[in-house]
């Protein structure tokens, strides 16, 4: 095959065999923009960065000219193509088991994984088509590019207020995937859209995250606290996390766009019966006391993120705020016998909310070394967990 590397293909063409080749391969949005800077989605990383809304995730605190510039990533650069994947596997059921409530995106499959196995296939399937070879890097959400300003500029949304990028046919539950090519490309014009008055998400959002349209501060927002973040879960916002063991849809189900438009996904890898599910078992997990079980029980999901610790963690809270009786033996257990204060010190905090479990939790203090989880026990037997003894 010749090596063109796209020097006589008609922009035009490729855009048409592009579609094809992307819809074939079951991506439900398609969109090209010029391999350009993208100026307003790095001004808006620039402010967003010095306002310290980034927390403690590196990633997102790299230089801004590295993120917004897709000829840093790939000198030959000419166009990003960049596509998008409903994942959405449907409504949350009612928590009726009192299990911990999971992000729809990460009820399935990896989506990491899940989609660069299409994206390396479609690649392969336009060198083939436009008969020569295509330098190209394919990626999802794994290089340091902003993709959702990638996409806006190729056409694929607009910016919701809660920063979501909103498309006006299926709404804002997708996955966005790039390939950045040496090709010319005919380019697609940027999304545009508007949220009108609405500020459901904005009013709704159980933290206040969402500080003004499209601004939200990682350090407050759900999503962070349980994914992202490697330490405690902040006393004064344990409570507003509510029954969430992963990530968080709040701002997403207000969401008017997807009232009307979101539509099952037809990715069967990202369905409720292909990972995890919509609801954790919070005892089941409580159990889990190495990294080995940990990972066999989560491998190929994307709940294997925030580790082992944080995700028990997690369930402690989720626990607490659903105050579930049940969950109180695990609970006890993993005060006694976690090897990570993390568990243990949100463990303590849980049993406080629920209450029964005073002579546990001083049985606790005496033989806790970790001064964290120490204070934690203390207060939490000071929120008055009294009653019948545990332990």
């Amino acid at each position: 095959m010749a090596d063109r590397r796209g020097e006589n293909i008609d922009p035009r063409e490729a855009r048409l065999i592009l579609e094809e080749r992307a819809r074939e391969a079951g991506f439900d949005l398609v969109g090209v923009g010029v391999a350009e800077p993208l100026r307003e989605g790095g001004e808006r990383l620039r402010g967003w960065q010095a306002a310290g809304m980034a927390a403690d995730m590196g990633y997102m605190q790299r230089p801004v000219e590295l993120l917004s510039n897709p000829k840093k990533l790939q000198k030959s650069a000419r166009s990003v193509v960049s596509l998008g994947v409903s994942y959405y596997p449907g409504d949350h059921p009612e928590n009726a088991e009192g299990g911990g409530r999971v992000a729809r995106y990460a009820w399935g499959r990896d989506y990491h994984e899940v989609i660069k196995e299409r994206l390396f296939r479609l690649r392969g399937e336009l060198e083939e088509a436009l008969g020569g070879r295509i330098k190209a890097r394919a990626f999802t959400d794994a290089v340091p590019l902003l993709e959702r300003s990638a996409a806006q500029h190729a056409g694929l949304g607009f910016f919701g207020r809660n920063s979501c990028l909103i498309n006006g046919e299926v709404g804002s539950y997708f996955f966005i995937a790039d390939l950045i090519v040496d090709l010319e490309i005919e380019p697609d014009p940027p999304g545009e859209g508007t949220c009108g008055r609405c500020s459901r998400c904005m009013d709704r959002c159980p933290t206040g995250a969402i500080k003004a349209p499209g601004v939200v501060d990682a350090r407050l927002c759900i999503s962070y606290l349980t994914i992202e973040n490697r330490g405690e879960i902040p006393r004064r916002l344990r409570k507003r996390v509510g029954d969430w063991a992963f990530g968080c849809d709040v701002c997403q189900e207000v969401c008017p766009y997807n009232k009307t438009k979101a539509t099952k996904s037809r990715w069967p890898e990202f369905s409720a019966g292909a990972g995890a599910g919509p609801y954790l078992e919070i005892e089941e997990v409580l159990a889990i006391r190495t990294d080995e079980e940990f990972e066999g029980r989560f491998a190929g999901t994307p709940l294997t993120r925030p580790g082992r610790a944080g995700l028990l963690r997690n369930c402690c809270v989720a626990a607490g705020n659903l105050r579930l009786r049940s969950a109180v033996p695990a609970l006890v257990r993993a005060l006694r016998e976690d090897s990570s204060p993390l568990v243990r010190g949100h463990a303590a905090w849980a049993l406080g909310e629920i209450g029964d479990a005073e002579k546990a939790l001083r049985r606790a203090a005496e033989q806790e070394k970790d001064a964290w989880c120490r204070e934690e026990i203390e207060l939490a037997l000071m929120a008055g967990a009294g009653g019948a003894a545990v332990g």
